[in-house]
């Protein structure tokens, strides 16, 4: 069997209070993704530190990746930022990043191009 490998894919990268992971996923399908990876961590910005009995507080963070398509990510950008209120300081960030290949995606036939590994590998 042929690894599949799927190109022209973007993350888009969604940093957000703890919690609020959930609900960018499912702003994210709603927008036509196929899902999301939720990890956990901690904010150090300006409007992430706080005191509570002298002891320093850093809130808890849901960072959430979402591939998708090329031809998705503005959608997408767009229903996440209107989703969680974006443009409201301190209710998260989302960027993308452009994915030059990725291998081992379940849905890989639903991208737009995907290739057989072993012709990107004859190619170099």
């Amino acid at each position: 069997m042929n690894d599949l490998v799927a190109l022209n894919l973007e993350m888009i990268v969604t940093i957000v209070d703890g919690g609020i992971g959930e609900d960018v996923i499912d702003y994210s399908k709603k927008a036509g993704a196929s899902g999301g990876t939720i990890l956990h961590g901690r904010g150090s910005g300006v409007h992430d530190t706080g005191k509570f009995l002298g002891l320093d507080i850093s809130p808890e963070k849901d960072i959430v990746l979402t591939l998708v398509p090329d031809s998705l990510t503005n959608e997408v950008m767009d229903a996440i930022g209107k989703g969680i209120k974006i443009d409201v300081p301190g209710n998260g960030i989302c960027f993308s990043i452009d994915i030059d290949k990725v291998i081992g995606i379940t849905k890989i036939h639903q991208y737009r191009e995907v290739v057989e590994m072993k012709d990107l590998l004859e190619d170099n």
